[in-house]
Formats: C-alpha cells, sequence, structure tokens
C-alpha cells in the first residue's frame, strides 16, 4: 500500500488537505484531498444520514491544479462518497470517517497514477 505524508501549500480551505505521495511510481506527486457534506433527511431506516464526498486533485507545492499528458487538468482525478448513518439519533464522528476516506482515497489515486504512467511509459512516440 502506498504510504502518503501531510505538506502544508498556500490557499488550502476548510476541509481541504495536501499529501505528498511517498514511494512507488507515483512518488513526490502532491495531491489534494477536498471533503464536503451533505445531510440526507431521515427514513424508516435511520435517524439522519450524512454524505461525505472526497474529490482528489493533482497540484503543486503551490496549489495549482496540474495537467495530464493530453492538457486536461487534474481537478479531480478520483472522487468517491460515504454514507454515515445514525442508528436512534447516536451522533457520528464526522472527523473520524473524514480522515478514513481521505486515506482510501489518496491510496486509490496513488495505484491509478502509478498504472497510468506505466502505460505512458510503453507508449510508442510518434514520429
Amino acid at each position: 500500500m502506498p504510504s502518503f505524508s501531510p505538506i502544508t501549500v498556500p490557499g488550502l480551505e476548510a476541509w481541504q488537505f495536501a499529501y505528498t505521495i511517498d514511494d512507488g511510481h507515483s512518488a513526490g506527486t502532491i495531491v489534494r484531498a477536498a471533503v464536503t457534506q451533505a445531510t440526507e433527511p431521515a427514513n424508516s431506516d435511520a435517524q439522519a444520514a450524512a454524505v461525505l464526498k472526497c474529490t482528489i486533485a493533482v497540484i503543486d507545492n503551490q496549489n495549482t491544479v496540474q495537467t495530464d499528458g493530453a492538457g486536461d487538468l487534474m481537478s479531480s482525478v478520483y472522487v468517491t462518497t460515504k454514507t454515515l448513518q445514525t442508528d436512534a439519533g447516536q451522533p457520528v464522528n464526522v472527523a473520524d470517517h473524514a480522515a478514513d476516506l481521505v486515506a482510501s482515497c489518496i491510496v486509490e489515486v496513488a495505484n491509478r497514477l502509478a498504472v497510468h504512467n506505466s502505460i505512458a511509459a510503453m507508449a510508442i512516440p510518434s514520429g
């Protein structure tokens, strides 16, 4: 499993976190995780549900979104959600769940970037 370390970059907003990927083919890549939260109304099975969304962008050390080889912005290279339901009105520690979600997202992005880099390395140049 790829490892990553938190770093400080300018201009991060609330619930945005920056990390550098420490090893593997993606080593040195800086990613920004942005976590947002929405609340769903109560239903017959649960009192309420919070939906966390994690969006990963590839940035540089100045918080500028990078482009891929095709020139596309890498502002949302991976997006996932996690639904947290309360049971009988019990509180949910959103921060703990957000940390787990961010960690799993960064690992997924590191793995995907490694595959992407491997494929790009095998490409035959034209001309």
